[in-house]
């Protein structure tokens, strides 16, 4: 099977070809672009049909195909993904959990694209909310933002200074 070497360096290239047809023919844009609808249109309906077949014959197969990393961004794309972004979060949490010595994370609920995350234990690292962060956008990329509770604050390195007192 062909394995595509680096899919932000091929969607690059894609963006690339797509902004030449910007200095050229827009009707020759128009075409690529209804090009390339027709052919995400070919590729989510097959794809749809695989997911479809692996959830009739085992529901854990279409989740086991999502966990691959291009797959499961091209089920994304096509709104395929077969665990909705609540469970992929959660997983996600408590595969990052794992590694933590005495914190618990915990998603309180997703509203309005953002995931809602709570973190429980003393003094947990300072990098933690952005593992956080990396982890939710790397199995959830179609939410929009983490909030996160428990974490202490970021101390400023802004220095207040009061102006001195007149004479």
């Amino acid at each position: 099977m062909p394995e595509l070497a680096d899919v932000d360096e091929t969607v690059g290239r894609m963006e690339d070809l797509l902004a030449e047809f910007d200095r050229g023919d827009s009707r020759a844009r128009e075409r690529a672009e209804e090009l390339i609808r027709l052919l995400m249109q070919l590729y989510g309906a097959g794809l749809g049909r695989i997911v479809e077949m692996l959830r009739q014959r085992d529901p854990l197969d279409a989740v086991r195909l999502s966990d691959d990393r291009l797959v499961g961004s091209l089920l994304l794309l096509h709104g395929l993904h077969p665990e909705p972004p609540e469970e992929r979060v959660k997983r996600a949490l408590s595969r990052l959990e794992r590694r933590l010595e005495s914190h618990r994370l915990i998603l309180t609920g997703i509203s309005d694209g953002i995931a809602r995350v709570v973190v429980e234990g003393h003094a947990p690292p300072a990098a933690l909310g952005e593992a956080i962060e990396r982890t939710i956008s790397e199995v959830a990329p179609d939410l929009a933002g983490v909030e996160i509770e428990g974490l202490p604050a970021v101390p400023s390195s802004l220095v207040q200074i009061a102006p001195a007192p007149v004479s």
